[in-house]
């Protein structure tokens, strides 16, 4: 039975925390396990931490779907100027049909005048892949998800790269704008306050080349986002975080499109989990060089 028609979907609220949290845990749980991959999410409370988090950043693009007062979905988007993302998104195991739909018809009214939406979609998950190309999205890079039991770090640490700084952050705001199309300003800035950043200069008078941000969790090191105008300037960021960070283990998105930044991730101790597509509507013009990140996910 297709209950799309009968599922009611609102704004996730702190009150829904506990509920979406668990819903969360169990669906990514189930799907993965099932398939012999890492759950993204290890317990219920790292759940909870991403509902608070998105509801702290994003109010406006959480959302609860329920079926007679009962949890039936939960997921969240992320509007940035022209930009927005949707993601992730999980309907409680077992449930009836329509409850992504239902879902994703939310989220289509609040991305409306967007010029691109983007998603996140595993690419051991068949079902979800044929759900979101009859929406009308399609593949636009091919994210593996890269796991590292312990970062290894190079034999030589980089010199072309140094520490962010707060003064720098108005730099790799107007850098990354110019490179993403996302104004991922308030993104940034989080990032800023909670990691730590990695910078790459080039030229006289001395610009921005490339940035890196790292978040330093007691579980693991997460790695991301980073723009870079050439894969090995990329690359010469992920040996920095390696270098600062030896025998951590670590995650990262990385992108297809530049496999030089993935042959160094293999050096540096990751290996792929599992693939993901980067799917689309609308325009999508990506950076020479990227990883994706995980929080804000799709962006």
């Amino acid at each position: 039975m297709n209950l799309s028609s009968t599922i009611d979907v609102r704004r996730l609220t702190h009150e829904d925390v506990d509920d979406a949290a668990r819903l969360l845990y169990e669906s990514f749980s189930a799907v993965y396990r099932q398939r012999g991959h890492t759950p993204p999410f290890p317990n219920v409370e790292s759940a909870a931490w991403l509902c608070r988090a998105y509801l702290d950043l994003d109010p406006d693009g959480c959302a609860f779907a329920e079926h007679d007062g009962y949890a039936m979905g939960v997921g969240f988007s992320h509007r940035r100027g022209p930009v927005a993302s949707i993601g992730p998104i999980a309907a409680r195991p077992g449930a009836p049909g329509g409850v992504g739909r239902a879902l994703m018809a939310h989220f289509h009214q609040v991305t409306l005048g967007c010029e691109s939406v983007r998603l996140f979609q595993d690419s051991f998950n068949p079902d979800s892949f044929g759900f979101y190309t009859r929406l009308g999205y399609s593949v636009a890079d091919v994210a593996p998800y890269l796991l590292a039991d312990q970062l290894l770090p190079p034999t030589v640490r980089p010199s072309a790269v140094r520490p962010a700084s707060a003064s720098d952050l108005r730099q790799l705001e107007a850098y990354d704008l110019s490179r993403t199309g996302a104004d991922r300003s308030r993104d940034l800035a989080l990032l800023a306050q909670s990691g730590s950043a990695f910078v790459v200069e080039e030229g006289d008078p001395r610009t921005v080349a490339g940035y890196l941000f790292y978040r330093s969790l007691p579980a693991r090191v997460i790695i991301g986002p980073a723009v870079g105008e050439s894969a090995e300037i990329l690359a010469t960021l992920v040996d920095a975080v390696a270098a600062a960070l030896p025998g951590r283990p670590a995650v990262i998105r990385g992108s297809a499109a530049v496999p030089a930044v993935l042959h160094r991730a293999f050096e540096r101790g990751f290996r792929v989990d599992h693939l993901g597509n980067l799917m689309v509507t609308g325009a999508y013009r990506p950076p020479p060089a990227q990883l994706y990140a995980l929080f804000p996910e799709s962006l």
